[in-house]
């Protein structure tokens, strides 16, 4: 159901029901289509809005992984440094 109110959330048909939720605006009920709508018709603003959050969500996911990445870096170098200054100070 939730694969459907995805499809049913981008189409110009789309309605919304106080006790429903999200329904079709011709039949007034939830999607009951069962691989896809035949009287769907794309909303442009909603799937455009749609590729931005995918866009976006690539975005953080990336920036993410590169900050995590450079901050277990930044320890195994911290780690290294007092590895070399304890190894300095015990042949003193």
């Amino acid at each position: 159901m939730d694969q459907k109110l995805a499809f049913c959330k981008q189409c110009q048909k789309r309605s919304f029901d106080r006790n429903i939720g999200m329904v079709c605006s011709l039949t007034q009920r939830k999607p009951d289509f069962i691989d896809n709508c035949a009287t769907y018709v794309a909303d442009p603003k909603e799937v455009q809005k749609q590729a931005d959050r995918i866009k976006e969500a690539a975005y953080t996911a990336n920036t993410e992984k590169s900050s995590t990445g450079s901050s277990i870096w930044a320890v195994v170098v911290g780690i290294l440094a007092i590895i070399k200054i304890i190894a300095i100070f015990a042949r003193n």
